[in-house]
């Protein structure tokens, strides 16, 4: 799937081999037994519990990872806009690139970018909680993203939120074979960074790790999925990340054969070095529709 060459890699690594760091996410608390330092998750309505977690450098295997297996891969492409200047960029500039982007990338029929709650700008300097801004009802500029493991939309709310979306944006309603959620997210800060995403293999988790949650936010819930602590769960990360290159993620596919749990979280980097930029990132979601 797609037509953009991605990152590559010339060694086959052992995937248990690789170089990792350890990083703080949030689970679900999967019993009443299980303790552990609680996770303050605003907006979710069940108890997170805090775990250090190992997550692997996924350069060495980017030209192996596929959305229809692990769930992401690492992409080599300059968006040109992918700096910094707020939101305002971010809706017109940015989305002008990536639309005609992801529908050339997944051969789709057409793509819907989410402009409401879809798309955040995250800038957490001194890894501080930065007020809310909202601009113009379409997408946020948030103090950090969610350190906590989660995919966005369950299988219900999926086909909801896109139906939603397309009547906000007015457009019509047309028959469709099959529909992805696609998250983009790109880094904004220059190198070395302090924060940076981490993605689960899809491969990695089983029917048992998911915990389905009400999520609400700005006046809107839906139906997400958390994960429960699995120490055989893999995640992975993206050192040094460039305005260059960018992850892809699928978050929900209709075609259940082809629907990996790719599941996400933020970190901070402890072994980030001295000099470090405070990360800045932005995600993007888009409905890929297939005729």
């Amino acid at each position: 799937m797609g037509n953009t060459v991605r990152a590559s890699s010339n060694t086959q690594v052992n995937r248990d081999h690789l170089d990792s760091v350890r990083g703080q996410i949030g689970f679900a608390r999967r019993t009443s037994e299980e303790t552990g330092p609680e996770a303050v998750t605003p907006g979710l309505d069940q108890p997170m519990l805090t775990y250090d977690v190992a997550i692997r450098n996924g350069r060495p295997i980017a030209n192996e990872l596929s959305l229809d297996r692990e769930g992401f891969t690492l992409i080599q492409h300059k968006i040109s806009c992918a700096t910094g200047g707020g939101l305002e960029v971010l809706q017109n500039s940015y989305l002008k690139e990536m639309v005609p982007f992801i529908k050339n990338y997944f051969n789709a029929s057409w793509v819907v970018p989410q402009l409401h709650g879809g798309i955040f700008i995250y800038s957490d300097e001194g890894h501080s909680v930065l007020p809310t801004q909202v601009v113009k009802d379409h997408g946020e500029v948030i103090g950090h993203p969610a350190a906590y493991a989660h995919i966005d939309y369950s299988p219900i709310a999926g086909p909801m939120i896109a139906a939603r979306e397309n009547q906000l944006q007015g457009v019509q309603i047309r028959p469709y074979s099959r529909l992805l959620v696609i998250q983009a997210w790109h880094v904004l800060s220059p190198i070395p960074q302090d924060s940076s995403s981490a993605f689960c293999d899809g491969a990695s988790v089983f029917d048992t790790d998911l915990a389905a949650a009400a999520y609400g936010r700005d006046g809107v819930s839906h139906k997400t999925w958390l994960l429960h602590y699995n120490p055989f769960q893999r995640w992975y990360y993206f050192p040094k990340m460039t305005q260059g290159e960018f992850v892809l993620s699928k978050g929900y596919d209709s075609e259940d054969n082809w629907n990996p749990r790719s599941a996400h979280s933020a970190f901070v980097d402890r072994r980030a070095e001295p000099d470090v930029n405070p990360g800045e990132s932005i995600e993007a979601r888009f409905f890929v529709y297939y005729d």
